[in-house]
């Protein structure tokens, strides 16, 4: 029983990757780029610490990459699932660099971001430049709101931990995002 399952899992893995050489060049490009920053997030959410936050992080890497083959599929959510828990058994409460801070922020919203891009089209499709243009912008906005908020965190000085200040902060972004979602559905729909 387990030789056939490794038989399938191998045989899907062969033919993934034989797809992978029918995909267009602009979409290898995303998926260069999907699998660089989620290489990113996994490598500077544990910073470096081995026992915990590196194991998990160690343990996305087959979904990353699975990620890469199948951007539809669960593997860029585990990625992105695993850089937050490597990110928070790191620091946990206590407050974390804002470099460090930025970096992740910046791999995780680009990951995301280019995950939804690859997922949505046809492998072997054309990308046209105005959905290039208009992704582009998209990411831009995210990140400039991320490098914002964390030049107002250093004109603020660094404030002491509060959980409950963090539990503002994360239901002030998501609740970002499902405005932003909201509006970007109303506008195509």
């Amino acid at each position: 029983m387990t030789r056939s399952f490794l038989r399938r899992t191998v045989r899907t893995a062969g033919e993934r990757a034989r797809r992978l050489r029918l995909v267009s060049p602009g979409q290898l490009a995303f998926r260069a780029l999907l699998l660089l920053t989620g290489a990113a997030a996994l490598l500077v959410a544990p910073g470096g610490r081995l026992i915990l936050p590196g194991l998990l992080a160690l343990v996305a890497v087959p979904a990353l990459l699975a990620g890469v083959l199948n951007p539809d599929g669960a593997g860029p959510a585990v990625v992105l699932g695993a850089a937050g828990a490597a990110w928070t058994l790191r620091y946990g409460v206590s407050t974390p660099p804002v470099d460090a801070t930025l970096a992740v922020a910046g791999a995780v919203a680009v990951h995301h971001s280019t995950a939804a891009l690859c997922a949505a089209m046809a492998p072997t499709s054309r990308i046209d430049p105005a959905v290039v243009l208009r992704w582009a912008a998209q990411v831009a906005v995210v990140l400039a709101v991320a490098v914002a908020a964390a030049g107002a965190v250093r004109l603020l000085g660094r404030p002491g931990a509060s959980v409950p200040l963090e539990t503002a902060g994360v239901a002030a972004v998501v609740g970002l995002v499902a405005v932003a979602v909201f509006l970007a559905r109303r506008d195509t729909g």
